[in-house]
């Protein structure tokens, strides 16, 4: 067995003594940094106590299991124990190192600087300084063959490497690529495995002494997208978009990307979409403009932007959609200008990482109100404070309140709409035509099922909000799907010109949304922007062409009254705070007892959907007014509406599959005679023809 993994096997069992023996060790173990790549971290709070000497360790564990000379070995081994000692280190330790200049900030820099230190600390006669040089260039450029396949690091960074085999004509190609393979394998198998293959072929150049392998802007930011690739980002197609078909984009990027190593890109950036890359690389570029940057880390950016949430890796979905709407106020022009609107609450700025600005790390920061809204919205997701402060939060960063801002649990509420599978096979059983629209797609699922019914008819998805579009985008791409999907007002659904007009338009769950949402001359809860909404999709309409609208429905006649009897200890606490906080209209009730009100039928449906839903959608939920229409109201304003040329071929209203077995345990229901009733309907299902 290594000497390396036997004192680190004898620190584990308490001979703390050996650390005089092996400085590495001592800076590896005696430290209260925990720097580790959050990319291959699924929690936070999972993350070892010391998860670097684990990763060293186990690069050590792949090395001793390699069959390679004795002295290939040694010199491994002893890249790999210093390697990322700059990671580490009690705080006197890192102040010292910092106070002799050397740069903790890029791991494998500040490394070989700590090791250089070491032995110059040793006496002469144990130094061999053509071994010691050699060592201390393996650390100097530890990983960046990884990181160069990554895109992360610029060829010209490796070349030493090169020049170092063409000098001293050494072959180490097998060493090189048994010390990457330590490297890539210690973090995980699999990611050994997808670039081995690439991997040999770097080794190779470096080997052979090549010096001109540098990548180009599309390749090296096609590489830095890989894992929104994965998820179904056309890269091709958002390059030429955003980079090639804007004046002066590329010319700007290629001058940046040409001078800087990038640090942690991916597991900061990959969760934006490619326009907000290019807006944050754009922007990095114009806050660095003036300084010789040669590294550019997004580590802070990484840290900052992941939290833990039940237990899980999450990224801070309050500091990304702050980001973002930060972002979309500024266009890639504007930002190539070097003009664009000030935000008091966030902006994008580069922080220097050492004395020269050579090194800089970029990071968004937050105005001390942001930050203590931020920390505040986070605080609150254990208590019933939370629909308060997001209503703070989306006031303060003018956040779209409608139900794809339900941060934390935004992609549940998505995987939540996608399961909803039945009720939308019928939708898709009485559309017709060769062009379907589907209004607010939420997770696809409508689209996916259309245009699997309906293989002949062009299918697309209309959403207003900006991330579901990306989305869904991705989603197309992954997944080879034949329908589209753009961005689009469904108030203005018109301007979306089709020649031959559109034959169906589904509006699945989503006109109590707009209903509740969306000021219409000045008012929520205004019935004229489903008019509208209405008569702007049948102005589009071809002739027998059909909208079809599943959605809420209130019960008639509207002056029943319910008794509800609330079983769980919260229940009635739950009850009293949405009566505060319900923005459709004021809830009137009066009590029948202990934990029992008596209330409208109408005004007990509305809060039960809540209730249902439960406390993580509650701050959504409570702005929405589900049921807007009675049966004989709905036809009566389909009618005016729409006029004559509008015949209603169904109309069906139903209690949602569900409903009633959720709550079975939460509440009991009843008549003004306590005689025990069913919850009425709740959803309608209308399909609406033009003649």
């Amino acid at each position: 067995m290594l000497s390396s993994l036997n004192a680190i096997s004898s620190l584990k069992s308490g001979h703390t003594l050996l650390l005089r023996e092996y400085p590495w060790l001592k800076y590896l173990s005696l430290t209260k940094e925990k720097n580790v790549n959050l990319e291959q971290v699924e929690s936070l709070g999972s993350i070892a106590e010391n998860p670097v000497l684990d990763y060293v360790e186990q690069t050590l564990k792949i090395l001793n299991s390699l069959a390679l000379k004795e002295e290939e070995k040694r010199i491994i081994e002893e890249v790999l124990v210093w390697s990322e000692t700059a990671k580490c280190g009690l705080p006197h330790q890192r102040r010292e190192w910092l106070e002799k200049g050397f740069q903790l900030a890029i791991h494998n820099i500040g490394s070989a600087q700590i090791y250089a230190d070491e032995m110059e600390k040793l006496p002469a006669w144990k130094r061999s300084r053509e071994r010691e040089e050699l060592v201390y260039l393996l650390i100097l450029t530890h990983g960046l063959a990884g990181q160069y396949i990554r895109g992360e690091v610029r060829y010209t960074s490796i070349i030493p490497l090169a020049q170092r085999v063409t000098e001293s004509k050494e072959n180490m190609k097998d060493l090189l690529f048994a010390l990457n393979r330590c490297i890539v394998e210690g973090v995980a198998k699999e990611i050994w495995k997808s670039a081995e293959g690439e991997m040999e072929q770097v080794i190779g150049w470096i080997s052979a002494g090549e010096t001109d392998r540098e990548q180009s802007l599309e390749e090296r930011m096609g590489r830095l997208r890989t894992k929104a690739s994965h998820s179904g980002e056309d890269f091709s197609a958002v390059y030429q978009t955003y980079i090639k078909e804007i004046p002066h984009a590329e010319d700007r990027l290629s001058a940046f990307f040409k001078d800087v190593d990038l640090w942690y890109v991916e597991a900061a950036l990959h969760d934006f979409t490619f326009e907000e890359f290019v807006k944050i690389f754009l922007l990095s570029e114009s806050q660095t403009r003036g300084y010789i940057v040669k590294q550019l880390s997004f580590e802070l950016m990484m840290k900052e932007l992941y939290y833990d949430y039940k237990g899980k890796k999450t990224v801070n979905i309050y500091k990304k959609r702050i980001i973002e709407s930060f972002l979309a106020e500024r266009s890639i022009e504007d930002i190539l200008a070097g003009s664009w609107p000030a935000n008091a609450h966030v902006q994008l700025s580069a922080v220097p990482l050492h004395p020269g600005n050579e090194m800089m790390a970029v990071r968004f920061a937050f105005s001390s109100a942001g930050e203590k809204l931020i920390e505040f919205c986070q605080e609150a997701e254990k208590s019933p404070l939370y629909d308060r402060a997001i209503v703070l939060l989306y006031d303060l960063f003018r956040f779209r309140k409608d139900a794809y801002d339900r941060l934390n649990n935004e992609q549940t509420y998505l995987n939540d709409m996608n399961s909803s599978h039945d009720f939308k096979k019928k939708i898709s059983d009485y559309a017709v035509g060769r062009t379907m629209i589907d209004i607010g797609p939420g997770g696809g699922v409508m689209l996916d099922l259309l245009t699997r019914h309906h293989p002949e008819a062009r299918v697309i998805g209309i959403d207003i909000a900006v991330n579901v579009v990306e989305e869904l985008k991705r989603k197309k791409q992954r997944e080879n799907a034949a329908w589209e999907v753009m961005q689009g007002d469904a108030l203005k659904l018109e301007q979306n010109v089709w020649e031959q007009g559109v034959d169906t338009i589904v509006f699945s769950s989503i006109l109590h949304e707009m209903f509740s949402y969306i000021p219409y001359n000045g008012r929520k809860f205004n019935h004229e922007v489903i008019a509208e909404t209405l008569r702007s999709s049948f102005r589009t309409l071809s002739s027998k062409g059909r909208i079809i609208i599943r959605d809420g429905i209130m019960s008639e006649p509207e002056n029943q009254e319910r008794i509800i009897r609330l079983l769980e200890p919260d229940g009635f606490p739950f009850f009293e705070r949405y009566v505060q906080d319900f923005k459709g209209r004021q809830i009137d009730y009066r009590g029948a007892g202990k934990d029992t009100i008596l209330l409208n039928i109408n005004d007990a449906m509305e809060f039960l959907y809540t209730y249902t839903w439960g406390e993580e959608a509650y701050p959504h939920e409570v702005q929405e007014q589900f049921g807007y229409f009675t049966p004989s109201g709905f036809r009566q304003f389909i009618a005016e509406t729409l006029g004559s040329e509008a015949e209603i071929l169904v109309f069906e209203h139903y209690l949602q599959e569900g409903y009633e077995e959720h709550l079975l345990k939460k509440i009991e229901i009843f008549d003004n005679g306590m005689n025990r009733v069913s919850l009425p309907d709740s959803t309608c299902f209308i399909v609406i023809e033009k003649k």
